[in-house]
C-alpha cells in the first residue's frame, strides 16, 4: 500500500521566510513533519517535491530509493500529495 505525504506552502513570518512543510501521518498518534526553505530556483512541483524527500531524509532513509509519484494538489492549492511505495522488508 502506498504512503500519501501532503505538502503544503506556508507564507513568511516575523521569524521565518516562506517555506513548504511536508507531512505524514504514520497513524492515530505519529505525525512525521519536515520543512524546506522556499526556493526561488525551482518550479511549483519540484519545491513540493523537494519538502517530501525532506521528510523521507529525516524519516525514513531507506525509501529514499523508491519513486515519489506526484499524485494531485490539495484541494486549498497550496499543496501536493505525493505516494511512495515502500520497500517490504524480508
Amino acid at each position: 500500500m502506498p504512503i500519501a505525504i501532503h505538502t503544503k506552502y506556508i507564507g513568511p513570518t516575523s521569524t521565518k521566510g516562506s517555506r513548504i512543510k511536508a507531512s505524514l501521518r504514520r497513524d492515530s498518534k505519529t505525525l512525521w513533519t519536515a520543512s524546506v526553505p522556499f526556493d526561488h530556483a525551482l518550479n511549483c512541483e519540484e519545491r513540493h517535491a523537494l519538502a517530501a524527500r525532506a521528510l523521507l531524509q529525516k524519516y525514513a532513509p531507506d525509501q529514499l530509493t523508491e519513486t515519489l509519484s506526484i499524485a494531485g494538489s490539495t484541494l486549498d492549492n497550496l499543496g501536493y500529495v505525493f505516494t511512495v511505495y515502500p520497500q517490504i522488508q524480508p
